[in-house]
């Protein structure tokens, strides 16, 4: 896929992951701390994770992001639902494969599903680019309502 824009934003939905991995506070604060660097980021400030306790209608679970240079990465796990999620958000072109095999392989991810955006498709790096990117998307959604 072609990218185009401001940068890819990666978004992962994992499901029937490894519940204790997904629980696993110094994993995730890990995972945060080398993915930049193995995705060739830079990463600005160390990692914060917190864990969150159980709210009415809710589940337990661990937050976590690293600042990078080219935006953040962040992590979102519920254990007792073997669920996480995962966003990759940078202003440059990086392995969209390779990072969501690190993802699954540290977490034990049975099934997942992946959504990608390209964010600020009229980001000026090429003004005219960008111009006849959303004149087509225009035309485009035009088209399939009117």
């Amino acid at each position: 896929m072609e990218l185009f824009g401001f940068g890819p934003h990666l978004m992962i939905d994992g499901y029937h992951a490894n519940a204790e991995k997904l629980a696993d506070f110094e994993l995730i604060r890990q995972v945060l701390d080398q993915l930049p660097e193995e995705m060739e980021m830079t990463k600005v400030l160390p990692p914060v994770v917190q864990r969150y306790p159980a709210m009415p209608g809710q589940a337990e679970g661990i937050t976590g992001v690293v600042i990078i240079a080219e935006s953040h990465i962040a992590i979102h796990t519920f254990p007792s639902q073997r669920f996480i999620s995962v966003d990759i958000f940078s202003c440059k072109e990086f392995d969209l494969g390779k990072a969501l095999r690190q993802v699954v392989e540290h977490f034990e991810i049975g099934r997942y599903e992946t959504y990608l955006i390209n964010r600020g498709k009229e980001y000026p790096k090429d003004i005219e680019l960008a111009r006849k990117i959303v004149a087509g998307e225009r035309e485009y959604v035009e088209a399939r309502i009117g």
